[in-house]
């Protein structure tokens, strides 16, 4: 079958991606709707996300040294027990904080783990030539997956013999599927040199961070996302509380996450039907600025103007990541990818947790208008890193 990977890699994704879509749209609604507290579920992302960002660096390591399959085998194997553990152990009526955080700490570790590995593998076992497609396929698919998710957990949640508890099952039974689908991968590993250490972990840590800084257009794209994604994060936290609490309507985050995922889904699909080939950088950074100007549309206090906020927002957003992935798997090194994976993963989250924690509280006191906060730094941000066309043009000239 010719396309026998490609179809293994989406379709193992795309189930898990269903379950975890389910687990945290069932996770967030359900301590919003116990707390009405966006603080907490602020400090829960930020505790979530410190460690995952920590082990990066050597998920980076082993993606580059080690069996790339095996890994995502296996943290989809972990992730699927540990969900299904959550499931046996959590209790639906009382927030215990702890097992929220051990549960979601490991799941963020597997994670780390599994996403600059599955990034890596992309390249040795699918054609350069069908990259971008399978890209633009595993997004559209993905977005697609966000809209079918908060319908279903909705539909779901009103069958009496079903729980919140269900769908955590059902994550951790989604994790198990992807496993078992990504062992039929074929890929032959090269085995290297077994034997590691401390010293070779921190010499590929620091040979990988010295590669991007010597490409000057990763290394300015990945600055920009580090600082944009200090905003995004504010915004994972306002959404489920303006809908809950703002908006006094427990359905409204569903639809605007379906509303976003249909943005993403036209934008991905568009990508997929373009004859060109190769990237264009200038689109990558031009699709940042109509990302933070859609946004602001959102503080008007009105479900329509969420919606279409969230939907233009979930366009340019999935146009920057299609092309931004594709340009590193088309134009890094191979045996580098796995620690440049890394490297964009940690320094593209390193300011999440602290937007975790700030926009926690900034929700709850400015509201709506936390939309203009958000929007306009990732203006202001944009405009102050490519503030004149000629830096613009520079950074495309390492």
């Amino acid at each position: 079958m010719k396309y026998k990977n490609n179809v293994l890699l989406v379709s193992g994704n795309i189930v898990s991606k269903m379950g975890s879509t389910l687990h945290n749209i069932a996770l967030k609604s359900w301590l919003i709707s116990i707390s009405h507290n966006a603080a907490l579920l602020g400090w829960i992302s930020a505790l979530t996300t410190i460690p995952m960002l920590l082990f990066n660096f050597v998920s980076g390591y082993l993606a580059d040294t080690k069996n790339k399959k095996r890994i995502i085998v296996a943290t989809d194997f972990v992730s699927g027990i540990v969900c299904l553990l959550f499931a046996l152990l959590v209790n639906v009526n009382k927030i215990y904080v702890p097992l929220i955080l051990v549960v979601n700490i490991t799941l963020a570790i597997c994670h780390s783990l599994f996403s600059p590995s599955l990034r890596a593998l992309v390249p040795a076992i699918i054609s350069k030539e069908t990259i971008k497609k399978t890209n633009a396929v595993l997004s559209n698919l993905t977005e697609l997956v966000k809209i079918v998710s908060p319908a279903l957990t909705a539909y779901l949640l009103t069958i009496d013999s079903i729980s919140i508890k269900t769908l955590f099952v059902i994550n951790g039974v989604s994790f198990l599927l992807s496993s078992i689908s990504e062992m039929f991968i074929d890929y032959r590993y090269k085995n290297g040199n077994s034997k590691s250490s401390v010293k070779d972990l921190f010499y590929n840590i620091k040979d990988g961070f010295y590669y991007l800084k010597s490409h000057t257009v990763l290394f300015k794209l990945i600055i920009f996302a580090m600082i944009t994604n200090l905003f995004l994060s504010g915004y994972n936290v306002l959404l489920p509380y303006y809908g809950e609490v703002i908006l006094r309507d427990s359905k409204i985050y569903g639809i605007a996450l379906s509303f976003e995922a249909a943005g993403a889904i036209i934008a991905s699909f568009f990508i997929y039907l373009s004859k060109k080939k190769e990237v264009d950088l200038n689109d990558i950074v031009k699709a940042t600025i109509p990302q933070g100007l859609s946004l602001i549309i959102g503080a008007y206090p009105h479900s329509y103007a969420l919606f279409i906020s969230v939907f233009l927002f979930g366009y340019f957003l999935s146009r920057f990541n299609v092309l931004f992935f594709t340009y590193i798997q088309s134009n890094c090194d191979e045996n580098y990818l796995g620690r440049v994976f890394s490297v964009i993963f940690t320094m593209a989250g390193v300011l999440m947790p602290l937007g975790d924690i700030i926009f926690g509280y900034v929700s709850s006191i400015l509201a709506n208008y936390t939309f203009v906060v958000i929007g306009g730094g990732i203006l202001i941000t944009t405009l102050f890193i490519f503030n004149k066309k000629q830096k613009v043009n520079q950074i495309y000239n390492p």
